[in-house]
């Protein structure tokens, strides 16, 4: 399948770690098969750079932060939140800095308890909530697990936007293990990637009454992002949201949240157990696809036009944006 002259992933914000894991020392991270340092300056707002001193080549992340710059661990250049090196220690007073000495400045925001990065100018804001639930006074909302798959994110998400495989994979949990006909679902485009609905039993989900039908909404935002609204007959509203970081072609970080305005009184450790029993079970059958990356070619893979309706238009969608043959089998 062609890809058009869209936006590249690269132009797309991705998060790249939990906020508890960015501090003041700098540290690497991966993204994009990209080495990344991350730090907070003084106001505590994180910081990203490409991980590459432009002096030797020395990863930033072995050095220190001083106020708001980062210093270099070899040769001590210092480097404001811009990118530009403001001081070279070897230079005598006076001399100037060439301009050409600049570390590689990307964009760096937090949201969700998760710090995010853009490589480049985002052409889209960090994925919301359909309705702000997550600031929203009357939800709870909470991190459940962050998880390493050694798959591409492609195939992580399809995966989560998928529910013909719940009364094999996930018996008893996201479906009764005999409900294994599957509906006709309208899928519909919309201007941040994909939405559609389809109502399930979960017999032991903790965000509803055993027996009882949810209704599940789903929300897909270019490019990895999967919040599922999940509404039961009395009304109470939850999220399960899916968010998938392509830290290299064939290793995805994926996080898992939940948002909810009922079962307030439940621990989030409830949630915590639910979800990491899901992910467990997904990750067996995610881990073990091949080719890690997600086949864009139609004649790759057998596709059924009812079952696979979600999955058929997240690879349409997905196939536009430029470049992603890196990160997916064409």
């Amino acid at each position: 399948m062609a890809e058009n002259e869209g936006p590249t992933l690269a132009d797309y914000w991705h998060p790249v770690a939990e906020s508890k894991d960015v501090t003041r020392e700098p540290r690497r991270f991966s993204l994009l098969d990209t080495e990344v340092v991350l730090f907070r300056d003084q106001d505590r707002a994180p910081v990203a750079f490409k991980d590459l001193c432009i002096h030797r080549g020395t990863p930033l992340s072995l050095g220190s932060v001083r106020g708001d710059r980062i210093v270099c661990a070899y040769h001590g250049w210092e480097y404001d939140r811009t990118g530009a090196c403001v001081r070279i220690p070897s230079l005598a007073a006076g001399q100037p800095i060439p301009a050409r000495a600049r570390a590689i400045s990307y964009h760096a925001a937090e949201r969700y308890g998760l710090v995010w990065v853009s490589i480049n100018d985002p052409v889209a804001p960090i994925p919301p909530f359909p309705n702000d639930e997550y600031d929203d006074d009357e939800y709870h909302a909470h991190l459940a697990s962050h998880y390493v798959f050694q798959t591409s994110a492609g195939r992580a998400v399809e995966n989560f936007m998928d529910w013909s495989h719940f009364p094999f994979v996930h018996p008893g949990l996201l479906a009764p293990a005999d409900q294994v006909l599957v509906p006709p679902v309208d899928v519909s485009e919309t201007e941040f990637g994909l939405t559609y609905t389809y109502p399930t039993v979960e017999p032991e989900s903790p965000t509803s009454g055993a027996g009882e039908t949810v209704l599940y909404e789903y929300y897909y935002y270019l490019p990895f992002t999967v919040h599922i609204r999940i509404v039961t007959p009395s009304g109470g509203v939850s999220y399960c949201s899916f968010i998938a970081a392509p830290s290299s072609k064939k290793t995805t970080d994926g996080y898992t949240m939940f948002v909810r305005n009922y079962a307030l009184d439940k621990p989030d450790s409830d949630f915590d157990y639910f979800a990491n029993r899901v992910t467990e079970q997904d990750r067996r059958i995610i881990e073990s696809q091949r080719p890690e990356q997600i086949p864009l070619d139609w004649r790759e893979e057998l596709h059924l036009r009812v079952p696979d309706a979600p999955t058929i238009a997240f690879r349409r969608v997905l196939s536009r944006i430029k470049g992603i043959s890196e990160y997916a089998d064409v």
